[in-house]
């Protein structure tokens, strides 16, 4: 895969300018926190996916570079079986009597078929795998009608080193290049309309750059729509 360096765009970025060296720190700081924000939303190389392991207690200890959680998963052949978030899950830990972690007994449950909302009829939907985050304690909680002892997560690291040398795609050059612009012409005490423009040009440029990394075709859009869809419509 294509890759551009901080390092590059920025020197770009100078001679277009017309600017020495002497800038260079400064643009370099700005290159480096749009990049940083970016990357909270993006695979700016901050994408990580491992396979975690499930504690006896239904959790899985997440590691120490975790800043937000992408995917949750179940390895079901050469599939990944996504989990559900569930935020009723008991985050609280449920112990035995000698003081061990331990999970929470299955609830009794009976079968009910009773209307839902929104003009649906059927079964009550219940998730086989749910999951939700214990960010207390940084791990995640897991329903306990499963016994996976492996999940596989996927989330934004924050252990990617933020330094000239770092390189992103080159679809995140234009965007960078303009929060360099913008960022200058405040500090140069630009004109009002010259701000405005400069930060008219970089929310363009932000919005170019999310439309080219979003990866979802038609056919995925619609299989996304139509995975999401349960029980039957009323006449």
């Amino acid at each position: 895969m294509k890759t551009k360096s901080i390092n590059l765009i920025v020197r770009d970025t100078l001679l277009t300018l017309g600017l020495p060296l002497h800038y260079y720190t400064r643009f370099l700081h700005h290159a480096l926190i749009v990049t940083d924000e970016l990357g909270l939303d993006f695979d700016m190389g901050n994408i990580k996916t491992t396979e975690l392991s499930v504690t006896s207690y239904g959790r899985v200890i997440l590691p120490a570079d975790v800043i937000d959680i992408i995917d949750v998963s179940a390895k079901y052949g050469d599939r990944l079986v996504p989990f559900e978030r569930d935020r009723q899950l008991n985050k609280k830990y449920n112990y035995d009597e000698s003081g061990n972690k331990i999970k929470y007994p299955d609830p009794i449950t009976e079968q009910q078929y009773r209307e839902l909302y929104d003009r649906l009829y059927g079964k009550e939907r219940d998730p086989h795998y749910r999951y939700d985050i214990d960010t207390t304690n940084s791990e995640l909680v897991l329903g306990n009608k499963n016994d996976l002892t492996k999940v596989t997560v996927t989330y934004t690291s924050s252990a990617v080193s933020k330094s000239s040398a770092n390189t992103v795609t080159p679809y995140a050059n234009d965007v960078i290049t303009k929060y360099i612009l913008l960022q200058y012409t405040i500090a140069t005490g630009g004109k009002v309309g010259d701000r405005q423009l400069a930060m008219m040009e970089y929310n363009n440029s932000r919005r170019v750059f999310r439309s080219r990394m979003n990866a979802m075709d038609k056919a995925e859009i619609l299989g996304a729509i139509r995975a999401g869809i349960h029980g039957g419509v009323k006449n």
